[in-house]
């Protein structure tokens, strides 16, 4: 799949709104094994990271977000994630992810094919480099 964020819909009365999100999430296949809420400090960068297992789906809950995702090859994007823009985005395998909180009380709602295991992730960036 491209990296690229992808467009979710809201739907609002005068009651509030309702995001729905459906299990297929327009990939061939994304079974939700775990799932995390992310938040953190404006001054400290979350995530910098990489995963051998898990893709994941980051979905804005509130405020902005800027996430930097980087290929084994060195090749880096930037996208803005807020829950204004209505996109989430979809991070691969071997992808190394860095998370940079833009407002004060932004939350994502993470969604992972694969269960916890610290022996997955990539810490390192320089062995993300050699994979």
């Amino acid at each position: 799949m491209k990296l690229e964020t992808l467009k979710f819909k809201k739907y609002s009365d005068k009651t509030g709104s309702l995001i729905p999100f459906y299990n297929k999430f327009n990939l061939k296949k994304f079974n939700i094994v775990r799932f995390f809420f992310l938040y953190g400090k404006l001054t400290y960068p979350r995530a910098d990271h990489a995963h051998k297992k898990c893709n994941q789906i980051l979905i804005p809950v509130n405020g902005k977000a800027l996430v930097e995702i980087t290929t084994t090859r060195g090749v880096v994007k930037k996208f803005i994630l807020s829950k204004k823009n209505k996109r989430y985005l979809f991070v691969p395998i071997f992808h190394w992810i860095k998370i940079t909180f833009l407002q004060k009380k932004s939350i994502l709602l993470t969604l992972c094919d694969y269960k916890y295991d610290k022996n997955e992730y990539i810490q390192n960036i320089n062995n993300f480099y050699k994979k």
